[in-house]
């Protein structure tokens, strides 16, 4: 929410022109680098907060942690954010919000394991559903995915070779 007007920066909302302002309690959505930006304090004695007040994003928000919270492992991260893990880290250096840290952490680690066993045992039973699975996976999830399988298959060479 803007905490000023901003002249002449309407065409950050839908449809607006440029000719008009932003108004003091105006809500737009933005993308985070920009956020980031705008909610930086200190701008002066009048505005100690920053341009922006910002509101939790929706990957965030009460019901996904919840969910996180329950069972991380069926959560549909993909749906929440292609880079999940990434917005993460950039929300929580805006924040620092150790229960969402946790949460996070949690997350990482409970399906971390998962991708790490979808990785390792490429013949197993696993197999019938691994394209369904990795379409669950954020970005951080699928580099995770990848070099776990690589570093399977290097064992597995190397294993064979030194015989």
């Amino acid at each position: 929410m803007f905490q000023l007007t901003v002249p002449g920066m309407g065409y950050l909302e839908h449809g607006r022109s440029s000719s008009t302002d932003i108004k003091e309690g105006a809500r737009i959505e933005l993308p985070l680098w920009m956020a980031e930006i705008l909610a930086i304090g200190g701008i002066s004695d009048e505005l100690p907060t920053g341009f922006i007040t910002v509101s939790t994003p929706a990957p965030f928000n009460s019901k996904v942690l919840n969910a996180l919270s329950a069972d991380p492992v069926n959560v549909y991260l993909r749906g929440q954010s292609m880079h999940f893990y990434k917005f993460a880290e950039r929300w929580l250096a805006m924040t620092g919000d150790d229960a969402l840290l946790d949460t996070i952490m949690d997350t990482f680690r409970a399906r971390a394991a998962i991708v790490n066993d979808h990785a390792h045992n490429t013949r197993s039973a696993l197999m019938t559903d691994r394209s369904e699975f990795l379409g669950t996976l954020d970005q951080t999830e699928i580099a995770l995915f990848k070099a776990a399988h690589e570093a399977s298959k290097d064992l597995k060479k190397w294993t064979t070779v030194n015989k």
